[in-house]
């Protein structure tokens, strides 16, 4: 969660913790998550899923401990990925097919998995803020992205419609990953 959707004032760097502490490339990532996917019943901590883009950039691919690889999304030249779930453990996914950042989510008023483009965002990364079952009511999805040299967000509970300008001319080539650290703030690491 974002308090009146900004940044904090100071920077409190802190390891990374469950899946968004391991390390993760353009074409892999590991977000925390449940027992199986739409079962939240184990909590959104209970394993690590892994997504990778496979088939020389044709799908994408998601796998856990207890869960046996899938292909979740079909495309071509898909170049980055980055998962997350939403509270009831349905996939969100942000990805890059074709230079264009793309957004797979569950769209409540289709009641269906949908895929927005976003034209002009790069490094387009997701993550459910926070995961821990006391915060169910107040946790949201965060798509986050640079574009035009600003970083900003989305969030689930605006259906993604709401763009919020986090931070003006940001000196990066883009995001890695944004996630929960350590002392439970929300984190984004920016590439130098």
């Amino acid at each position: 969660m974002l308090p009146e959707n900004e940044l904090s004032q100071q920077s409190v760097p802190a390891p990374f913790m469950g899946g968004a502490a391991l390390p993760v490339r353009n074409v892999t990532d590991y977000e925390s998550g449940g027992i199986a996917l739409q079962d939240p019943s184990e909590g959104l901590n209970y394993q690590v899923w892994r997504a990778r883009v496979l088939n020389n950039g044709c799908d994408i691919v998601l796998n856990a401990h207890e869960v046996a690889e899938f292909t979740l999304i079909s495309g071509t030249d898909i170049t980055e990925v980055s998962l997350s779930f939403d509270q009831n453990m349905r996939p969100v996914v942000a990805y890059v097919e074709g230079g264009t950042a793309k957004l797979y989510w569950y769209d409540s008023s289709q009641g269906a998995q949908v895929i927005t483009e976003w034209p002009g965002v790069i490094t387009p990364r997701v993550t459910l803020d926070d995961k821990r079952q006391l915060q169910s009511g107040v946790s949201d999805v965060i798509f986050a992205y640079l574009k035009d040299g600003n970083l900003y967000c989305r969030q689930q509970r605006d259906r993604y419609q709401t763009e919020y300008l986090l931070h003006e001319n940001v000196n990066s080539d883009g995001l890695i990953k944004i996630g929960m650290h350590k002392q439970y703030r929300l984190q984004f690491l920016l590439k130098s």
